[in-house]
């Protein structure tokens, strides 16, 4: 029979021991929902710049590439994190689990020390028993026999022999009741120490039952946060697998779009070149390249993504983003950076509604996805004029100023003119 079966038969209060230790049902505290609130507000601000990033003309035009490379997006932002909770949660486990397991022997060690004094206070009682007997059995001899009984058998004696022999008995027999008295004596004294040793050792084995239930519960919490955290990044993992198979079906149609977008682009720089070549030779213009900083086309607002090459963060593919992108409302005035002339004003595929001003020695700017267009072709326009507003046609995700500075056709760096930057050529 087991340690805590024996003690739960027994009259002592020691049940509340021996029944294993089960969980209270502690639950460990999470992370506030506005914090999680804001950790996925930031986080989805992420995949947002991530995405205007990302080829926003292609990904406008296949809305299932966009959804998918959302989806992606998504996923890689949070598993980091979802991955450093779960190794965290692990720790939290195997700490926990490693401390209930060290509660759990003290518990049982507690109660076998329980158990083993309760055997030696059997082992008293029972002597004490026997030695109460034993000292009764003598009394009741005693009393049967008389109060002269022991001067009987003196007188009884026939010889002196005997009689040095019966006192020497009667001499033995309350010697050794004295003893078993003295012994009885010294066990009732053992008895009193062992009983309030008992009761300590029953106080120590509550404290550690106690002890071990706590510790239990949260190690059972904790495996429960672990398995949780786990869930998490499995589903993350699997919504990036599901995602990257969606977009992986539509490779191809992105790559067409891609090329697509190549030859518009190239098809723009030859356009604008000639225009500004033929342009200076019959207005004019003076040359050189504008040296000084140009008025910023949307006063109040910044740049949110420049130009250069752009790599699609799940497929691989890159592709020249020739300008820089100026998030605005829908209506907003567009201005003239610097004094020029118009060398086109209008519908131009995915550019939408674009403006290009020649400023002179082939330096040109020009403004897509107008939602209006303000001035036309061959007109003279001043610095700061509004040419146009703010709008999304042609493949665009939403409101904006799409902004070119190009030389001779080949796209720069628009900071460079405004003062934050080199005026560098980018897609070399």
């Amino acid at each position: 029979m087991s340690g805590v079966a024996r003690l739960s038969g027994r009259k002592a209060p020691l049940a509340v021991f021996a029944a294993s230790a089960l969980s209270l049902g502690l639950i460990a505290g999470a992370a506030t929902a506005a914090n999680d609130l804001d950790e996925k507000r930031s986080e989805k601000a992420k995949v947002d710049q991530r995405l205007d990033d990302a080829h926003d003309e292609v990904l406008a035009f296949n809305s299932k590439i966009r959804s998918a490379t959302r989806q992606v997006l998504d996923a890689r932002g949070q598993l980091p994190g979802a991955r450093t909770k779960l190794n965290k949660a692990k720790a939290k486990q195997a700490t926990s689990q490693a401390a209930d397991k060290r509660a759990q022997q003290e518990l049982e060690e507690a109660v076998a020390a329980v158990i083993r004094m309760e055997q030696r206070i059997e082992r008293l009682e029972a002597r004490l028993a026997q030695l109460q007997l034993e000292v009764g059995d003598f009394a009741r001899a005693t009393y049967q026999m008389g109060p002269f009984a022991e001067l009987e058998i003196v007188l009884e004696a026939k010889d002196p022999s005997e009689l040095t022999d019966r006192l020497a008995a009667i001499r033995s027999v309350a010697a050794a009741n004295n003893a078993s008295l003295d012994r009885m004596a010294q066990k009732q004294l053992e008895m009193e120490q062992a009983q309030i040793e008992l009761e300590r050792l029953r106080k120590v084995a509550k404290e550690k039952k106690a002890e071990a239930e706590a510790l239990l519960a949260a190690a059972e919490q904790a495996a429960a946060e672990a398995a949780a955290a786990k869930r998490e990044v499995e589903k993350l993992v699997q919504q990036e697998e599901r995602a990257l198979a969606q977009a992986r079906r539509h490779r191809a149609a992105v790559k067409q779009q891609y090329d697509r977008l190549a030859s518009e682009q190239a098809r723009l720089q030859q356009q604008i070149a000639k225009a500004a070549a033929r342009l200076e030779r019959q207005s004019g213009l003076p040359t050189g390249t504008g040296n000084g900083d140009w008025y910023f086309p949307l006063p109040g607002y910044s740049i949110g993504s420049d130009a250069g090459w752009r790599l699609h963060p799940i497929l691989g593919y890159t592709r020249c983003h020739a300008g820089a992108d100026v998030s605005a409302p829908s209506g907003t005035p567009i201005r003239a950076v610097d004094s020029g002339v118009v060398i086109q004003a209008g519908w131009n595929g995915g550019y939408g509604n674009l403006v290009t001003i020649g400023h002179g020695g082939g330096l040109t700017s020009s403004y897509a996805h107008q939602s209006s267009i303000s001035v036309s072709t061959g007109q003279s326009v001043q610095r700061g004029q509004i040419i146009g507003s703010v709008g999304s046609t042609g493949l665009s995700t939403g409101p904006h100023l799409h902004f070119e500075a190009r030389i001779g056709g080949a796209p720069y760096s628009p900071r460079g003119w405004f003062g934050s930057g080199s005026k560098s050529r980018v897609c070399v």
